[in-house]
């Protein structure tokens, strides 16, 4: 899972890092009332993968309300497989939310992008092919939906045009449904995202946040992780020879990548916690410096959030769960580099 295999499966990438902007992080009552900083909470939910009413049954629970200074943050993955993607997004944007690209966001990127150059190549060898000449049936030889060129079960080749497809029909049929807008915010949206916790505050989740979809090599400084592991890794393949280099995997592996981020954290004087998705086989991930909030809700089960305020001289942090609230997703499996896994 290096940058040099991987670099034409990441859509092209807008802000690779983010930081939280200072009036939307939780800070005391005193120093908020003083120099006009967030009083609110930070609410920072798991995988919603197009599953607005469980996302909107959540945040009735935690009673999120922006006009109290609260502020949503999506760990990615917020659309493809579910119900509403359009609607989630919709959602995130009335609401202010700020978000990092999840693979199912890329993924539904890249395929309106495949979609959109298929459409070139076909309207192109129409214009080149077509005959001027009016046919007995004139709706015979008229270009096909394009939309129709996707309606297959899985990614391969097209049954129409005998173009090659990177994705699956289910992700085609999610760009199709996202406006040009909604594509955009999606597109515009960081890998990692950054929230330095205030100093005057106690905090057992470190100095730093850090917000990504699927994890973080150890070791490695945020500048220099690669696009394609921090939203597709699962655990870390310990290098030979090399007693604290890894390499990201997407299999599960025998123990999660976080088991080795935490170990790192109690060598170093100032912590940092992770907070991430992604990992739905494992569910709900709490260690001593990661939090893993995709705890399956698209397949039926919690929808999760952290959220994180300011109180009594320290940084507080609660996770709260609902109920999927929407209808759920059948698990498909897939076959990848020889290893046999669910598609999450």
């Amino acid at each position: 899972m290096t940058s040099t295999k991987t670099a034409d499966k990441v859509f092209p990438v807008a802000t690779f890092i983010s930081d939280l902007p200072t009036n939307l992080i939780p800070h005391s009552p005193q120093s908020s009332s003083e120099n006009g900083l967030a009083s609110g909470r930070l609410v920072i939910v798991g995988d919603v993968h197009g599953m607005r009413k469980s996302l909107e049954a959540l945040l009735d629970k935690v009673r999120f309300d922006k006009r109290k200074g609260d502020h949503l943050i999506l760990v990615g993955d917020l659309v493809n497989k579910g119900p509403d993607s359009p609607g989630v997004i919709d959602l995130a944007i009335k609401l202010g939310a700020s978000a990092v690209r999840g693979n199912h966001d890329n993924a539904v990127l890249d395929a309106a992008a495949e979609i959109n150059a298929t459409k070139d190549s076909l309207l192109h060898s129409v214009g080149v092919t077509g005959s001027p000449a009016v046919p007995e049936n004139p709706e015979a030889d008229l270009p096909r939906d394009p939309a129709q060129d996707f309606e297959t079960p899985d990614k391969g080749v097209s049954t129409t045009t005998g173009i090659s497809m990177k994705h699956s029909a289910t992700t085609h049929s999610t760009a199709l449904v996202l406006s040009p807008r909604q594509l955009d915010w999606l597109a515009a949206l960081p890998l990692i995202l950054r929230i330095k916790l205030p100093h005057n505050l106690a905090s057992s989740l470190g100095d730093t946040l850090i917000v990504v979809h699927a994890g973080l090599v150890p070791g490695i400084p945020l500048e220099e992780q690669d696009p394609y592991a921090v939203m597709h890794m699962r655990s870390l393949v310990r290098i030979q020879g090399d007693e604290t280099g890894y390499i990201p995997a997407e299999t599960s592996g025998e123990e999660s990548w976080v088991m080795e981020w935490d170990r790192w954290q109690d060598r170093l004087a100032s912590k940092t916690t992770v907070i991430f998705g992604h990992d739905a086989k494992r569910r709900l991930q709490l260690g001593r410096y990661t939090i893993g909030l995709d705890s399956a809700c698209l397949y039926g089960h919690q929808l999760s959030t952290v959220v994180i305020a300011a109180a009594d001289g320290e940084i507080e942090h609660h996770v709260i769960q609902v109920e999927c609230a929407d209808a759920p997703v059948v698990p498909t499996v897939s076959v990848e580099e020889g290893d046999r896994k669910t598609v999450i």
